[in-house]
């Protein structure tokens, strides 16, 4: 019997340090995720489209569900349609602190605590970000951070992204990193993640001086804050590779076609694969997935011929 088609939502993190999984729904909308240790072999075929995700409804601070599409629509562009866009209750998060509007369950998830980090990536570029306190690792895992700190505890949601819009106005710090240039970052070391690691601790401090320069506003519950954020175990692997400049591009177009590999290391959306018996650890983007329907099944990806270094 042939396997049904899985829709992938991509790389999903634990809320604390622990084994990210692939995240897949079978046509009942349950889930078929796969855990991303190291070792495990992953074989899918790649169908044509992609395909909306559906949206959220937001109860309160702890509790969400996620609606698929009720039209199971393909998408161009994004991972939503249009009606699900509309009607997709955690967006409201991202304008709250200026247009004040929010459902009752989005509310209360935005009045606990919210971390402020500077997180940087790969590729050298830092961004200024927060988290709700139960997302506070999760977040920065996700997003494949290599190097943070957080830099600020807001009372809540609403008050730190008053802070973040500061940072990024008044110090250039830009809000968001494309997800497909973390990944790249990872072929193309210019640094040493001590020398990152350095830059991001400077970057922080700077950032922890113009917070602690802001005058008090009446009622404002916020503190200035140092603390590191530790990378998830799963990402030595790639980081060491990244270092050393001994990573491979993924030979493949992960949009299409049949793929076969063993998972060796995770870091945010990107995979550190093995391809049969070859020694090179390659770097797959598993956020180019994401809407993509997948068969799973015994398919293999062959290593290309690589090079050695002369010297």
């Amino acid at each position: 019997m042939q396997e049904q088609a899985l829709l992938c939502r991509g790389v999903l993190w634990p809320a604390e340090p622990g084994t990210p999984k692939l995240a897949l729904r079978d046509e009942n909308d349950e889930a078929r995720n796969i855990a991303l240790d190291s070792g495990v072999e992953l074989g899918f075929g790649v169908l044509p489209g992609r395909w909306c995700l559906g949206h959220q409804l937001v109860h309160d601070r702890t509790h969400r569900t996620q609606v698929p599409c009720p039209t199971g629509a393909e998408v161009q562009r994004g991972t939503q349609c249009e009606s699900c866009e509309a009607a997709d209750q955690s967006r409201a998060m991202h304008d709250f602190h200026r247009s004040g509007r929010a459902g009752a369950g989005l509310r209360d998830y935005l009045m606990q605590e919210h971390w402020l980090y500077v997180a940087s990536f790969a590729h050298g570029v830092s961004k200024i970000g927060t988290a709700a306190n139960p997302s506070k690792w999760r977040r920065l895992a996700e997003q494949g951070a290599v190097s943070a700190r957080y830099v600020g505890l807001a009372a809540d949601g609403a008050q730190v992204r008053i802070l973040e819009d500061l940072v990024t106005r008044e110090m250039g710090f830009p809000q968001q990193v494309r997800a497909q240039s973390k990944v790249r970052g990872l072929l193309d070391s210019r640094t040493s993640l001590a020398a990152l690691d350095g830059e991001t601790s400077e970057r922080a401090s700077r950032v922890r001086e113009f917070l602690a320069s802001l005058p008090k506003q009446g009622g404002e519950t916020f503190r200035v804050v140092d603390e590191p954020w530790i990378a998830p175990a799963q990402a030595a692997a790639l980081l060491e590779g990244w270092e050393t400049n001994a990573l491979q591009p993924y030979p493949a177009d992960l949009t299409v076609g049949g793929h076969g590999f063993t998972v060796a290391s995770v870091l945010g959306q990107g995979l550190g694969v093995r391809l049969g018996n070859a020694p090179d650890l390659f770097v797959a983007d598993a956020s180019l997935l994401k809407g993509r329907k997948l068969v799973l099944g015994q398919y293999v990806t062959e290593s290309p011929a690589i090079q050695s270094a002369l010297f």
